[in-house]
């Protein structure tokens, strides 16, 4: 289905944009990471930094209707906000199994819980979307 994509998301990336190019931070909105399972698998890790006054991470992955996402996290307290393929969202604060009711791209957007203490530092999310 997927190929499995660990990355931080304090990596740059080089974007073109008119006549010369812009540098826009890879895991944010503009720039989201896709995530990838590896063939035979229904899980990928996530690692990030979150870091003050930085956009990060965002992440986008395909599911079809009715399939759930089930998490878990480790490091930094992060805030967790889903935003499914019609536009809405939900979040902070994601069930878990989380339900995806429409098929389509979804995003998955990582922030520091800036009310709690330990909210800046590297995080680990796994994800599993088991077929329906």
């Amino acid at each position: 289905m997927w190929k499995p994509v660990a990355r931080a998301c304090v990596l740059s990336v080089l974007v073109g944009l008119g006549a010369g190019p812009a540098l826009a931070q890879a895991g944010s909105p503009s720039a989201p990471i896709v995530i990838q399972m590896k063939r035979g698998t229904d899980y990928a890790i996530l690692h990030g930094v979150l870091r003050q006054n930085r956009a990060c991470c965002t992440y986008v992955f395909k599911a079809r209707a009715g399939q759930r996402m089930y998490w878990t996290e480790s490091g930094a307290v992060v805030r967790m906000v889903i935003t499914y393929p019609d536009g809405s969202a939900d979040g902070p604060g994601l069930p878990n199994p989380q339900p995806l009711p429409k098929s389509g791209t979804y995003t998955l957007a990582i922030t520091p819980d800036l009310m709690a203490d330990g909210a800046f530092g590297p995080y680990t999310v796994r994800i599993r979307i088991p077929p329906r």
